[in-house]
């Protein structure tokens, strides 16, 4: 009975044991897997790509902008004139008989560059002048005629006056003694005739006086203006001579001759160029805005074939062109400025002061909704401050706003906002 109880539970206990190995196999893999996927929890914590955490600071540089002018330095093309440059012109026609002068050559102010033909002008001289002669004899021949006529007509007034009187005397003489019964009536008669007689010899001789002075005035009057209009005549012709002889106006160098041997000029034709050499100029444009910090007196450079020369800036009108640009004309000093080719071009070098306000670099500036600010270092924080560009030129700015003292952060990184958390780097 004993030994087949015993063999009755073998079963069950093989059984059990079999069961709780299979237990065992389902329960250890899980565990494994357990174990696995803590390895890459464990790993995440070492990824280089993952961003920095938020409250990390952002490392900065800043600068400290200096209070002062913005100047910039700008150049421009000059062309170098002369203070007398100048086209002269022959002032009456004529055909060239000489040409004194050459390129390059100086003469002074008065000296005959160009020599026109002056046959005809003295022709016409000489015809004024005996014209003048005739005019002068004329009226030489009428003064005297007049001066020679009045002493004989005054001579027959005299005569014709004391007739008057004795006749006068007569008929009263006459008439008293024919009251008395001294002579006729008839006597009387004949003298009153003669009185009659008398009385118009006088008048008449009266009127030939009167006459005579009046046809004498007229006649020295008009030829007087005769003589005056030949005076005129003759220091027209002898301008005109003068003037075929065409002078240098001022001391200078002649530039250039345009007048050739035997050609015929006409009058305002220009022979040659004059140019004077001794105080030379350079012109120049610039903008609006330069041109009101260019003030005369300003001292600039020229820069030509490698030298530099002083140049000084000119009083003068400054009226903007079409370009929109301001002409402005510089004295050029220096001790072989008057060597300096008329109508060369350099290089007019100058600086202005734009604005003036705290400097600081293009790039500190941010635009950010229409406004410019700058970033100031606020302790921990950054600061946006919001300033006035004053001026721009060259990668440099002058701006308005900015505290006396304060750092500005410059460059600018892409990522920095307001109120961010900065450390500034030594």
């Amino acid at each position: 009975m004993l030994t087949a109880s015993r063999f009755a539970t073998a079963p069950l206990a093989l059984t059990l044991l079999s069961a709780a190995l299979l237990l065992g196999a389902c329960t250890k893999p899980a565990a494994d897997t357990q174990k696995a996927d803590a390895k890459p929890s464990t790993s995440s914590t070492n990824n280089l790509d993952a961003a920095p955490p938020k409250t990390s600071a952002l490392k900065v540089s800043a600068i400290t902008p200096k209070q002062g002018k913005l100047n910039v330095s700008r150049t421009s093309s000059a062309t170098i004139t002369a203070a007398q440059d100048s086209q002269v012109a022959a002032l009456t026609g004529g055909a060239v008989t000489q040409v004194l002068a050459v390129a390059g050559q100086s003469v002074k102010a008065g000296d005959v560059v160009v020599q026109l033909d002056t046959s005809a002008l003295r022709q016409t001289l000489e015809s004024a002048q005996l014209q003048l002669q005739s005019a002068q004899i004329n009226l030489a021949q009428t003064q005297r005629n007049t001066n020679q006529g009045d002493p004989q007509l005054q001579s027959a007034l005299a005569a014709a006056q004391a007739n008057f009187d004795k006749a006068q005397q007569d008929v009263t003489a006459n008439r008293n003694l024919l009251s008395l019964g001294g002579i006729s009536a008839a006597d009387l008669k004949a003298s009153e005739a003669a009185l009659a007689q008398t009385q118009s010899a006088l008048s008449l001789a009266k009127n030939n006086l009167t006459q005579n002075g009046q046809s004498g005035s007229g006649s020295l009057a008009l030829l007087q203006n005769q003589v005056k209009s030949a005076q005129v005549s003759v220091g027209q012709a002898q301008e005109n001579l003068t003037k075929a002889s065409v002078r240098a106006p001022f001391s200078g160098t002649v530039a250039s001759v345009s007048a050739k041997l035997g050609e015929y000029v006409n009058t305002g034709t220009a022979v040659f160029r004059l140019v004077d050499g001794s105080s030379l100029t350079a012109d120049f444009n610039v903008s609006p805005s330069d041109a009101a910090a260019l003030v005369a007196g300003s001292k600039l450079n020229f820069d030509y074939g490698g030298k530099t020369y002083l140049a000084v800036i000119k009083e003068g009108d400054r009226v903007t062109g079409s370009d929109r640009l301001v002409p402005l004309t510089t004295r050029l000093f220096g001790a072989s400025a008057s060597n300096l080719p008329v109508g060369g071009v350099g290089q007019m070098r100058y600086r202005v002061s734009l604005a003036s306000g705290a400097l600081l670099p293009s790039g500190a500036i941010q635009n950010d909704s229409g406004d410019n600010a700058v970033y100031l270092v606020g302790g921990d924080a950054a600061q946006r401050q919001t300033v006035k560009i004053l001026a721009e030129s060259q990668g440099q700015v002058a701006v308005s706003g900015v505290p006396s003292g304060a750092q500005v952060i410059y460059p600018v990184p892409p990522s920095l906002q307001d109120g961010a958390s900065i450390k500034v780097g030594e």
